[in-house]
């Protein structure tokens, strides 16, 4: 599938960088264009991905969802009057949803670049991901309460895990904008840099990450997703297994040996 015309695709050094460019529309995502993100994710690691960067042009992040597409919520009103819930389900399920699914579970980093509005399903997908960076002008916003609709794309599960239960709440019944300092001090986001230095310092990141061992990291993501359902004890014991497989493979054993030799390690 071709790169669609609102989306740019960049792949050098093992760093993936997705750019969302609608700036007209604030980078409002239609749901086939998230269909093509999922499957350009989902084809980290077999590609050569060792990271994901996503970002948006021209001073936004993403609205959410493009509900002005022909295919979309809005064009299917139009259209024919009314919404038939199965359809709805299976459109937000293979389309958004499967790109939350893919940010969730690509055993590699996701870092997601946020600048200027993170809106609805833009703001799931800026929290999705791994390492959130942030602009000052940045902004978070569960705006679906303004439509009457309730936050999707794994926000309901991902937020109050990040920034408790009665922020979580706070943000999805007032549809109020978090900025960036607040994102901040809540714990949305990793870091806040100046717009002119954010793609800079992004990149930063996603060479020192790509650089390192990226499918221990894979497997420390999935650990900590995992640990959330577990008990202290189930937690260690998944952590002693998955030490143990790892202290059998090359790259543990290669940097156990460059430690010794005083050399820098170097990963598969």
């Amino acid at each position: 599938m071709d790169t669609p015309k609102e989306i740019l695709l960049t792949m050098q050094d093992g760093i993936k960088v997705i750019t969302l460019n609608a700036p007209e529309k604030r980078n409002a995502l239609s749901s086939t264009n998230a269909l093509w993100m999922a499957k350009e994710i989902e084809k980290g690691p077999e590609d050569g991905t060792r990271v994901v960067v996503i970002t948006g042009a021209g001073g936004a992040f993403c609205a959410g969802a493009d509900l002005a597409q022909r295919d979309g919520i809005a064009g299917r009103l139009q259209e024919s009057g009314g919404l038939v819930e199965e359809d709805l389900d299976e459109m937000t399920n293979t389309t958004y949803h499967r790109l939350s699914r893919a940010v969730y579970t690509l055993p590699r980093p996701v870092i997601a670049a946020v600048d200027g509005v993170a809106a609805g399903f833009g703001c799931a997908l800026a929290v999705n991901a791994d390492i959130t960076l942030a602009s000052t002008r940045a902004r978070f916003i569960q705006v679906f309460i303004n439509i009457a609709l309730v936050p999707d794309g794994g926000s309901t599960f991902i937020l109050p895990k990040l920034i408790g239960m009665k922020k979580a709440m706070e943000m999805a019944f007032t549809g109020d904008p978090v900025s960036a300092e607040e994102a901040l001090r809540m714990n949305m986001v990793n870091r806040v840099y100046p717009a002119e230095e954010l793609m800079e310092q992004t990149m930063k990141w996603a060479r020192r990450l790509a650089q390192g061992p990226v499918k221990t990291m894979g497997v420390a993501k999935r650990m900590f997703y995992e640990a959330q359902l577990m008990t202290y004890d189930q937690a260690l014991d998944m952590e002693a297994h998955r030490q143990g497989r790892l202290m059998t493979k090359p790259d543990f054993i290669n940097a156990v040996a460059a430690f010794f030799q005083k050399k820098k390690p170097t990963f598969s």
